[in-house]
Protein backbone atom coordinates (compact mmCIF):
# COMPACT_ATOMS: atom_id res chain seq x y z
CA UNK A 1 0.00 0.00 0.00
CA UNK A 2 1.61 3.47 -0.76
CA UNK A 3 1.85 6.24 1.91
CA UNK A 4 2.49 9.38 -0.22
CA UNK A 5 -0.84 10.45 0.41
CA UNK A 6 -1.54 11.69 3.43
CA UNK A 7 -5.20 11.22 3.93
CA UNK A 8 -6.79 14.72 5.64
CA UNK A 9 -10.48 14.13 5.66
CA UNK A 10 -10.97 13.67 9.29
CA UNK A 11 -13.52 10.33 9.85
CA UNK A 12 -13.50 10.73 13.43
CA UNK A 13 -15.54 14.00 13.58
CA UNK A 14 -18.50 13.49 15.57
CA UNK A 15 -20.72 15.48 12.96
CA UNK A 16 -19.39 12.74 10.29
CA UNK A 17 -21.81 10.09 9.64
CA UNK A 18 -20.78 6.94 7.68
CA UNK A 19 -24.04 6.15 4.89
CA UNK A 20 -23.06 3.97 2.65
CA UNK A 21 -19.79 1.26 1.34
CA UNK A 22 -19.50 -1.23 -1.37
CA UNK A 23 -16.83 -3.39 -1.93
CA UNK A 24 -16.35 -4.79 -5.85
CA UNK A 25 -13.99 -7.31 -7.25
CA UNK A 26 -13.72 -8.59 -10.63
CA UNK A 27 -11.07 -10.71 -11.87
CA UNK A 28 -11.84 -10.95 -16.04
CA UNK A 29 -10.72 -9.01 -19.24
CA UNK A 30 -11.99 -5.47 -19.56
CA UNK A 31 -10.96 -2.36 -20.41
CA UNK A 32 -9.55 -0.09 -17.27
CA UNK A 33 -9.48 2.96 -19.05
CA UNK A 34 -12.69 2.90 -20.02
CA UNK A 35 -14.05 1.55 -16.33
CA UNK A 36 -11.88 4.78 -14.48
CA UNK A 37 -13.11 7.29 -17.47
CA UNK A 38 -17.06 6.21 -16.47
CA UNK A 39 -16.75 6.23 -13.08
CA UNK A 40 -14.78 9.80 -13.12
CA UNK A 41 -17.69 11.08 -15.70
CA UNK A 42 -20.32 9.65 -13.26
CA UNK A 43 -18.62 11.66 -10.28
CA UNK A 44 -18.82 14.91 -12.40
CA UNK A 45 -22.48 14.72 -13.77
CA UNK A 46 -23.74 14.12 -10.06
CA UNK A 47 -21.87 17.29 -9.06
CA UNK A 48 -19.16 15.74 -7.14
CA UNK A 49 -16.06 17.97 -6.76
CA UNK A 50 -12.62 18.33 -5.65
CA UNK A 51 -12.06 18.42 -2.15
CA UNK A 52 -9.23 20.96 -2.21
CA UNK A 53 -9.79 24.73 -1.14
CA UNK A 54 -10.01 26.64 -4.24
CA UNK A 55 -6.58 29.37 -3.85
CA UNK A 56 -9.04 32.36 -4.66
CA UNK A 57 -11.87 31.87 -2.49
CA UNK A 58 -14.39 33.47 -4.76
CA UNK A 59 -13.65 30.50 -7.37
CA UNK A 60 -15.45 27.49 -7.51
CA UNK A 61 -13.77 24.14 -6.85
CA UNK A 62 -12.09 22.64 -9.47
CA UNK A 63 -12.42 18.14 -10.70
CA UNK A 64 -9.47 17.44 -9.35
CA UNK A 65 -10.77 14.55 -7.02
CA UNK A 66 -7.55 12.48 -8.00
CA UNK A 67 -4.95 12.51 -4.56
CA UNK A 68 -3.14 9.62 -5.74
CA UNK A 69 -1.97 7.57 -8.77
CA UNK A 70 0.51 5.00 -7.71
CA UNK A 71 1.67 2.26 -10.52
CA UNK A 72 4.17 -0.50 -10.59
CA UNK A 73 5.71 -2.70 -13.00
CA UNK A 74 5.46 -6.46 -11.68
CA UNK A 75 8.42 -8.75 -13.05
CA UNK A 76 6.28 -10.10 -15.80
CA UNK A 77 5.69 -6.65 -17.59
CA UNK A 78 1.95 -6.48 -15.58
CA UNK A 79 1.12 -3.79 -13.95
CA UNK A 80 -0.28 -3.11 -10.53
CA UNK A 81 -2.11 -0.06 -9.44
CA UNK A 82 -3.58 2.17 -6.30
CA UNK A 83 -5.37 5.10 -7.50
CA UNK A 84 -7.46 7.66 -4.72
CA UNK A 85 -10.38 9.85 -5.36
CA UNK A 86 -11.78 12.23 -2.59
CA UNK A 87 -14.62 14.11 -3.69
CA UNK A 88 -17.36 16.21 -2.34
CA UNK A 89 -20.66 17.49 -2.95
CA UNK A 90 -22.07 20.95 -1.06
CA UNK A 91 -25.37 20.79 -2.57
CA UNK A 92 -27.22 24.39 -3.25
CA UNK A 93 -23.73 25.74 -1.93
CA UNK A 94 -25.17 25.45 1.60
CA UNK A 95 -23.37 26.25 4.64
CA UNK A 96 -24.40 23.03 6.87
CA UNK A 97 -23.84 20.11 5.14
CA UNK A 98 -22.12 18.11 2.71
CA UNK A 99 -21.59 14.75 0.72
CA UNK A 100 -17.76 13.22 0.92
CA UNK A 101 -17.18 9.96 -1.10
CA UNK A 102 -13.67 8.43 -0.74
CA UNK A 103 -13.19 5.81 -3.85
CA UNK A 104 -10.29 3.46 -4.44
CA UNK A 105 -9.27 1.82 -7.47
CA UNK A 106 -6.81 -1.16 -6.93
CA UNK A 107 -5.82 -3.24 -9.60
CA UNK A 108 -3.80 -6.36 -9.01
CA UNK A 109 -1.81 -8.16 -12.11
CA UNK A 110 -3.18 -6.06 -14.78
CA UNK A 111 -1.96 -6.45 -18.24
CA UNK A 112 -2.56 -6.14 -21.78
CA UNK A 113 -4.63 -8.51 -23.72
CA UNK A 114 -6.52 -8.23 -27.25
CA UNK A 115 -10.60 -9.56 -27.95
CA UNK A 116 -12.58 -9.61 -30.71
CA UNK A 117 -15.02 -7.24 -31.63
CA UNK A 118 -18.00 -7.66 -34.82
CA UNK A 119 -14.71 -9.08 -36.44
CA UNK A 120 -11.77 -6.68 -35.31
CA UNK A 121 -9.19 -7.34 -32.71
CA UNK A 122 -9.18 -5.03 -30.27
CA UNK A 123 -6.98 -3.89 -27.41
CA UNK A 124 -7.99 -4.46 -24.13
CA UNK A 125 -6.77 -5.56 -20.28
CA UNK A 126 -6.66 -8.66 -18.27
CA UNK A 127 -6.72 -8.61 -14.20
CA UNK A 128 -8.16 -7.98 -11.28
CA UNK A 129 -9.80 -4.93 -9.88
CA UNK A 130 -10.77 -3.73 -6.73
CA UNK A 131 -12.93 -1.17 -6.42
CA UNK A 132 -14.13 0.29 -2.79
CA UNK A 133 -16.38 3.08 -1.79
CA UNK A 134 -17.43 4.80 1.31
CA UNK A 135 -20.16 7.96 1.45
CA UNK A 136 -20.23 10.17 4.26
CA UNK A 137 -22.41 13.00 5.39
CA UNK A 138 -21.33 15.82 7.46
CA UNK A 139 -22.86 18.65 9.08
CA UNK A 140 -21.32 21.92 10.40
CA UNK A 141 -18.80 21.38 7.96
CA UNK A 142 -17.30 24.71 8.50
CA UNK A 143 -17.93 24.05 12.39
CA UNK A 144 -19.73 27.51 12.63
CA UNK A 145 -22.57 26.49 14.59
CA UNK A 146 -20.15 24.69 17.25
CA UNK A 147 -17.75 27.85 17.22
CA UNK A 148 -19.85 30.52 17.64
CA UNK A 149 -19.89 31.96 21.04
CA UNK A 150 -23.54 31.41 21.68
CA UNK A 151 -25.59 29.23 19.05
CA UNK A 152 -23.04 26.59 19.83
CA UNK A 153 -24.85 25.95 23.76
CA UNK A 154 -28.69 25.23 21.33
CA UNK A 155 -26.58 23.39 18.38
CA UNK A 156 -27.72 20.00 19.65
CA UNK A 157 -31.27 21.11 20.57
CA UNK A 158 -31.58 22.31 17.17
CA UNK A 159 -30.18 19.40 15.11
CA UNK A 160 -32.06 16.80 17.18
CA UNK A 161 -35.63 18.90 17.14
CA UNK A 162 -35.86 21.24 13.96
CA UNK A 163 -33.17 19.63 11.62
CA UNK A 164 -33.83 15.82 12.58
CA UNK A 165 -35.93 15.51 9.38
CA UNK A 166 -33.64 17.09 6.80
CA UNK A 167 -30.58 15.18 8.01
CA UNK A 168 -32.78 11.62 7.53
CA UNK A 169 -33.78 13.06 4.12
CA UNK A 170 -30.08 13.41 3.45
CA UNK A 171 -28.90 10.11 4.31
CA UNK A 172 -31.39 8.32 2.33
CA UNK A 173 -30.75 10.79 -0.54
CA UNK A 174 -26.53 10.23 -0.26
CA UNK A 175 -27.52 6.27 0.18
CA UNK A 176 -29.08 6.08 -2.60
CA UNK A 177 -26.68 8.01 -4.54
CA UNK A 178 -24.14 5.68 -3.19
CA UNK A 179 -25.50 2.33 -4.50
CA UNK A 180 -26.76 3.22 -8.28
CA UNK A 181 -22.39 4.17 -8.24
CA UNK A 182 -22.37 0.88 -7.71
CA UNK A 183 -25.34 -0.36 -10.35
CA UNK A 184 -23.75 1.72 -12.86
CA UNK A 185 -19.99 -0.15 -12.22
CA UNK A 186 -21.77 -3.70 -12.44
CA UNK A 187 -23.18 -3.18 -15.16
CA UNK A 188 -20.05 -2.62 -16.59
CA UNK A 189 -18.12 -5.35 -15.37
CA UNK A 190 -21.08 -7.43 -15.86
CA UNK A 191 -21.82 -8.07 -12.27
CA UNK A 192 -24.70 -9.20 -11.49
CA UNK A 193 -26.93 -6.54 -8.86
CA UNK A 194 -28.13 -8.28 -5.59
CA UNK A 195 -32.13 -8.89 -5.46
CA UNK A 196 -32.00 -7.51 -2.38
CA UNK A 197 -30.41 -4.29 -1.98
CA UNK A 198 -28.92 -3.26 1.57
CA UNK A 199 -30.66 -1.48 3.95
CA UNK A 200 -30.09 1.87 4.48
CA UNK A 201 -26.90 2.81 7.31
CA UNK A 202 -27.93 5.33 9.57
CA UNK A 203 -25.78 5.78 12.15
CA UNK A 204 -26.82 7.58 15.73
CA UNK A 205 -26.89 11.35 15.82
CA UNK A 206 -24.53 11.72 18.20
CA UNK A 207 -26.52 14.21 20.08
Amino acid sequence: MPSVYEERFDTTDKETMQIAEFELEKEDIFHLKNLYKLAYEWFMMQGFTSMDTPVDPGEPKDDKIEKLYWQRVLPNGNLEHHIWWRTEKIPKNNKYYKYVIKFDFQTLNMGKTDVVSKGQKVGTNKGDVILRCRAYLVLDYNRWWRNHGFLKHFYNLWKRYVFRDKIEHLKTELWVTTYKLEDVLKQYLNMKTPHEMQKPFHPELGV
